[in-house]
């Protein structure tokens, strides 16, 4: 059996893992928990938890997951809105490629974890450009045929939906919501990219595609790489 511990930064991305992702995974012999990050602790035991303020909570997080020796670990953050002191991200969001920026961040995330088991990843630029992978799937799920067009036009204009950008007003989630649907994050999020359906977004999203493959043939790493 092959165990990932995946690390996620919000109730959405940990609804849409445990409903669509860690299923598909199985199929193939990789075994998914979900955690979602903390971002406080408290004396009493509780905290709170799901986004990310600084590099120390992030670390933190996968630092004690790093424990578990006989687990590969990965993780489900977004590239927009990461902590400003994560290793490497003041060279990521200089201008160029932005597959490529969100790559060499990966990268520097990795170098700063050091486990040979561990598979950065950032969703470019948030997990809700997902959602554009299917427009017709977006507008039925709404229940407004005429955002189809809207939707479309908007992954035409950036090239494919992770490239759908970085600007305050212009990332993702704000699409979604300035649709004027009310989009709820943590439900219509999870739900909608359920009924997308994960080939969808493989087919429509190269970034998450290579994610899912080395993630796909983690039971074959795992007899070239023991604990």
């Amino acid at each position: 059996m092959t165990r990932l511990l995946m690390l996620v930064e919000g109730q959405s991305e940990e609804s849409f893992v445990k409903r669509t992702l860690a299923p598909h995974l199985a199929e193939y012999g990789v075994f998914v928990q979900v955690i979602l990050l903390w971002t406080k602790r408290l004396p009493s035991g509780s905290g709170h938890r799901g986004g990310a303020c600084t590099w120390a909570q992030i670390r933190s997080n996968l630092d004690k997951l790093r424990t578990d020796r006989h687990a590969w670990l990965t993780t489900l953050l977004d590239f927009y809105g990461l902590p400003d002191d994560v290793p490497g991200y003041q060279e990521a969001i200089l201008p160029g490629d932005p597959r490529q920026r969100v790559q060499r961040l990966q990268d520097a995330l990795g170098e700063a974890i050091r486990h040979p088991r561990f598979i950065p990843f950032l969703a470019l630029h948030e997990f809700e450009a997902w959602a554009f992978a299917n427009c017709q799937v977006l507008a039925t799920h709404f229940g407004r045929a005429d955002l189809q067009q809207q939707a479309a036009k908007i992954v035409a204009m950036a090239g494919e939906p992770e490239r759908i950008n970085h600007g305050p007003d212009t990332h993702p989630k704000a699409r979604l919501r300035a649709m004027g649907v009310g989009y709820k994050e943590t439900s219509d999020g999870p739900v909608l990219l359920g009924k997308i359906g994960i080939p969808a977004i493989r087919a429509a999203c190269p970034h998450f595609a290579d994610w899912l493959s080395q993630l796909e043939n983690l039971p074959t790493r795992t007899k070239e790489c023991p604990p």
